[in-house]
C-alpha cells in the first residue's frame, strides 16, 4: 500500500487529547474533511454519545476547552473526531487511563462500535479494557509477543488484580 494512503487511513487517539477553546461542535469537527453539523450528530448518534452531548449546557454549542471537560469527556471527543474519519486503522494510547469506570465504559462502548469494519490497537493497562480485545500481545522486555488463550486469561486476572 502506499505509505501517503496507509497514513491518510490511520488515526491516533492520544491519552491527552487537544481541544482548542470554542464550541464542543468546533472541537469535533477538527478532523480531515470539516464534517458538518449534521454528520457531527450522526456520528454522535452511532456511537450512543447523544445522551453525553445532551446533558451538557447547551449542547454541541456548548463552550469547551482542556480546563472544561474531564480527562474522559475530551477522550469522548477524540473518540467522536476518529469516527468522523473514519479510518481503516484507529491506534488508542491508554484511551480510558485516569477515567473514572463509567466513562470509561462509555468510551468502551463507542470504541466496540468503530471495532466492527476496522482495525484497533489498543495500548492499555486497564483490565476491562484488555478484556474487550480478540487477541492480546504483550512487550516483555521490550519484545512483542503473541498470548495464546491461556496466558490472556493469566495475564488479564494479574492486571485486575493489580
Amino acid at each position: 500500500m502506499d505509505p501517503d494512503r496507509l497514513r491518510s487511513r490511520t488515526v491516533l487517539v492520544p491519552q491527552e487529547v487537544p481541544l482548542v477553546d470554542g464550541t464542543l461542535a468546533e472541537n469535533l469537527a477538527m478532523t480531515a474533511g470539516s464534517p458538518d453539523r449534521a454528520a457531527v450528530a450522526r456520528t454522535l448518534g452511532l456511537l450512543g454519545l447523544t445522551e453525553w452531548v445532551d446533558s451538557l449546557p447547551y449542547g454541541l454549542d456548548t463552550a469547551v476547552s482542556t480546563r472544561t471537560l474531564s480527562a474522559g469527556e475530551r477522550q469522548l471527543v477524540a473518540v467522536a473526531r476518529a469516527a468522523l474519519t473514519d479510518p481503516a486503522v484507529l491506534i488508542l494510547d491508554e484511551a480510558t487511563a485516569g477515567v473514572d469506570h463509567a466513562t470509561a465504559a462509555r468510551i468502551e462502548e463507542a470504541l466496540s462500535t468503530l471495532a466492527a469494519d476496522r482495525t484497533l490497537v489498543v495500548v492499555a493497562h486497564r483490565a476491562d479494557t484488555l478484556a474487550r480485545g480478540r487477541r492480546l500481545l504483550r512487550m516483555p522486555g521490550g519484545r512483542l509477543t503473541d498470548v495464546v488463550q491461556e496466558e490472556t486469561d493469566r495475564v488479564l486476572k494479574c492486571a485486575a488484580d493489580g
